[in-house]
Parts: structure tokens; sequence; C-alpha cells
């Protein structure tokens, strides 16, 4: 099955693709977005095989999308289709790699033949990356042979600079350069049922040849390494992040299983790649430990540390705020700081009590419902009543506490997270920015302070869910809110939700919820009994 994603700022465009074409056949139809900018981090989470786009929308167009998919995804193929037959355009796409150029209005016949063409392709450079005689051509050529012997010297054994200088003239000499102002090691490791190592490599060695020479791959015992080159810290992070992701991407579609590509420290020196490969080493011992038939793929230092449920110091705000990414074992601590703080305000100790019941209730019911779940099935009956009864004893706040850890609990279970500092600081990011139309990608992984790549295979390894349907399910949720609280027209909430695009929003919000969003408001004011009330 070819994996295809669309990028159309015309509805029309979008909507005659989608109903018209026959995608169960042998392609499937994984997103769409209404312009490159929105759609990059889409991609980038999806990961299709093909993207179909125009080629002039606003804010990213059609031929700036295909570049920095050559960058960060070199492996999808791209269908360019445009209104305008103007052949500047043409040509420019195919200086980028576009593989076919249609003119609107596209007929389903053109777009299946475009489609055909490329499943083709994609069939026969499959077939020939797993082909005996194409490894054995590879590696029988001198230079790769030399290449994977010096380049294994300089990662497995220390070595000073007068060596690593005669390294690199030796490397030099066979046409290879690893002249850079900073370096990291790529450590593969993986399982073929027939094949083996020799398979793998054959499989990866592609993908380190598009690289330009900034990447640089030699054999191992387990699997694989790779030299990775670039011109800063960010340069080489971005890089080692995106080249591990394909790496995976290439290995799991040829058949490999138990994947894990581990990303060493950071070196500005070839003598200080020893200790790269190393680090990348102990990660992957550490995460083979850890994450024994997890779906983790790629990890590098950070992720690897066991980080302690450290409390946070909180102040007072919110009970919601100070509970959004805590854990149910820290639960009691943060609750009983917040009623501390509570009764350090210059209010009566009924009063803060009061407060304090009705706020924890309410949070509840909020973290209940955002993890997607009916509080009436998820609250114990009991301790509900209790909170909402007149008494404001310890029993009372006891039952507040218990009504906050099931609800905790039941967050945990349906969206199990491991405690990711960098992730706990993009979701953080994100609940205070998600109604930002022009959030990126970008800008949340530049809150966890990481790379694009990086963050984006990270957050989905931790929390389950792409970047894209985070987001999706923070705004869709919020607008869910408006609907059912307010009398705001659906225009005017897809604007205070973070959409620029109407129909795009109203096409979101029935793909995540089943309903157009008059319906939704329609269904959720028909009265129901009881419907409030926990078990």
């Amino acid at each position: 099955m070819i994996r295809v994603f669309l990028v159309d700022d015309e509805i029309a465009t979008r909507e005659g693709i989608r109903s018209s074409f026959p995608w169960e056949e042998e392609y499937s139809l994984v997103g769409e977005a209404p312009d490159g900018e929105i759609a990059l981090s889409m991609i980038m989470d999806e990961r299709p095989d093909v993207v179909i786009t125009d080629i002039r929308m606003p804010f990213m167009d059609g031929l700036e999308l295909c570049r920095a998919l050559g960058t960060s995804m070199p492996w999808v193929r791209v269908i360019i289709l445009s209104g305008y037959s103007d052949f500047d355009y043409a040509k420019q796409a195919i200086k980028l790699g576009v593989e076919d150029y249609l003119v609107k209005p596209v007929s389903v016949v053109d777009l299946k033949q475009a489609l055909d063409r490329i499943r083709a392709r994609i069939d026969e450079e499959r077939q020939t990356r797993v082909k005996a005689r194409d490894l054995q051509r590879r590696l029988a050529s001198e230079s790769r042979f030399v290449q994977d012997k010096l380049l294994g010297s300089l990662l497995l054994e220390p070595i000073d600079s007068e060596n690593a200088e005669k390294t690199r003239a030796q490397m030099l000499h066979l046409g290879i350069g690893i002249d850079s102002p900073f370096y990291t090691v790529l450590d593969v490791t993986f399982r073929f049922a027939e094949g083996g190592r020799d398979q793998g490599i054959a499989l990866l060695l592609p993908v380190a040849d598009s690289s330009g020479g900034k990447v640089l791959l030699c054999t191992a015992t387990s699997g694989a390494r790779a030299l990775v080159m670039g011109e800063s810290r960010e340069d080489v992070e971005e890089r080692a992040w995106t080249v591990g992701s394909s790496f995976v991407y290439t290995l799991e579609h040829g058949g490999a299983t138990d994947v894990l590509v581990t990303v060493g420290e950071t070196c500005g020196h070839l003598t200080g790649l020893y200790h790269s490969m190393r680090s990348a080493r102990h990660v992957r011992h550490l995460m083979e430990k850890r994450q024994s038939g997890s779906r983790l793929h790629i990890a590098g230092v950070q992720e690897a540390e066991d980080y302690p449920a450290d409390m946070r110091t909180f102040e007072i705000m919110p009970l919601y705020e100070q509970l959004q990414y805590v854990t149910e074992d820290e639960l009691p601590n943060v609750f009983r700081t917040y009623i501390v703080s509570l009764k350090e305000l210059d209010v009566s100790t009924e009063m803060s009590e009061d407060y304090l019941k009705m706020e924890g209730l309410m949070t509840a019911l909020r973290i209940v419902r955002e993890a997607g779940g009916v509080p009436e099935q998820v609250l114990d009956r009991s301790d509900y009543e209790a909170a909402l009864g007149k008494e404001t004893d310890e029993n009372a706040m006891q039952a507040v506490e218990n009504l906050l850890r099931e609800a905790i609990a039941y967050r945990q279970s349906t969206s199990p997270t491991k405690g990711n500092h960098a992730v706990i600081r993009a979701m953080q990011y994100l609940s205070q920015n998600f109604t930002n139309p022009n959030l990126m990608l970008k800008d949340v992984a530049q809150a966890a302070c990481m790379s694009n790549s990086r963050f984006s295979t990270v957050f989905s390894q931790e929390t389950g869910m792409t970047f894209t349907d985070y987001l999706t399910g923070l705004r869709i949720g919020k607008a869910k809110e408006l609907l059912q609280a307010t009398e705001l027209k659906s225009s005017e909430i897809c604007f205070a939700v973070g959409y620029n695009d109407r129909h795009y929003f109203s096409y979101l919000f029935k793909k995540v919820t089943g309903m157009t969003p008059s319906d939704y408001r329609t269904d959720c004011r028909r009265p129901r009994q009881d419907e409030n009330e926990p078990k």
C-alpha cells in the first residue's frame, strides 16, 4: 500500500481528489493540509511515500515544500499540481527532483497513471536494494572496503591528533572528506529473518550515499555505524535524527525487526569520535534493557537517562495547570502543597475549603474528559457526593484527592508517557500556545530544546501520538468546549482555537468527532438524564 499526502489550499480540489480517487485499492490517503507550512510537520508525522501538492499556496508554496522535503525526507516522492501551465515552474520542479507535474483540473485517470508510475519505481527500487548482487558490488569495491576499515578505526579505538590526521589524509586520498566542525556517531542495530547484517547494509548504503558526503556508513558486528557531520551542533543533531529516522523507515520497509538507532554525543574533533561511539553504544545497551518489546526506535543520551520524578516547585496557580503533567504517585505532594498555599491566603478557612472542593471536582472532571473518558464511568460516585457535600472536614478533602487520583490514573492509562522532561516542557508550551494559528512544530521543538527531527521522533515515541494528532486533539477539544458553553459561530470558534481555514476546521472536526460542529452543538444540548453524575 502506497501512502499519499495531499496539500492544496483549494478545498474543492482536495475534496475532489479525496472523494473520487479509488484509494482503497493500492493507495491510502493518510492526510491533507491547506498549505505547505501546515503540511510539513504533518508529513514528518505521517511519513508518506508520495506527496501531492499544489504549486501556488499561501505561506509556503509547493516548491518551498519540495525543498524542505528534499532536505529532511529525501525518500518522499512529489507530484506537483498547478493551475498554471507555465513551463518555468515545471523546470524548477524538475530541478528539485519532482516525480511528476500535472496541470489542473486533474482527472482521476491522469492522477492514477502518475501514481502508478511512482509505485512501479518504488517497487523496483525496493527489489533492487535487497538483491544480493547489489550488496556484493558495493562491498567488493576497494574504496568501500578501505573506508569501512578506516572509519572503524576512528570509532572503535582511542586516537590522538597525529593518528587522526593520518586517517583523515588516507580517506581524502580515497576521495572521502571527513573535515567538519562537528561530528556525532549513530549506532544501528536490526534483525532479519534471512540475509542478516549484509541485507541491512545494502538497504542503508543508499540512504547514507544520498547525504552528499555528510553521512558515512561502516559495518558493525550487530549492524552498522554511521559518522554524521555538520556545520554546528544544531546542524549535526538535526541531520543525525533525520538520517536516523530514515534508517528506521528504510530497514522496517525492507523487512527488518528490532530496529534501534542510538545517537552519540556531539564532538568537535576526530579524536572525540571514540567517545561519541561509546556513548551511542551505552545508550543502546540501556535502551535494550529498559525498552524490551516497546515501540522505541531511535534514542539519544537524553532519552536513555532515567529521570527521577522530582517534585516541581508550584506557585499558587489553578489546580488544573498544576496537575496537567503530574503522575498518580506525585499527586499527594502536589495536592498538599496546594492546600497549604490556599491556607496562607488572607481568606477564611471555610471559604478556602469550599473553593478547594469545587476546584478539585472541576479539575477531576476536566482531566477525565480531556483524556477521552466519561466522568460518570470513571469517577467513584461516593467520592463525588462527598466532595459536593456541605461538610468541610478531612473526609471531604480526602474525597477530592480520591477523585483527582482516579482522574489522573485514567489519564495515565489512556495516554501513557514516560515522563521525559523535554516532552513535558513541550506539552506545557502547547497547552499555553495551541490557539496560536502560526504555531509550528519548530516552535515547540525550540521550547523543548531539541531539533525538529529529534523532537518529532521523541514526542511520538514518548506519548504514542504524533505531534500533529496531539495539537489537533487540543484544538478540537477546545472547540468542543466552546460549542457546548458559548453561542459563538463555528467560524468564530475556528479562529479562536487556532485555525485560519474554516473549511479545514470543519473537515478536521468531523474527522475527529464524527460530526460537523453544528451537529455536535445540537447533540450536546439535547437533554439527557443524569449526564454529569459519576457512577
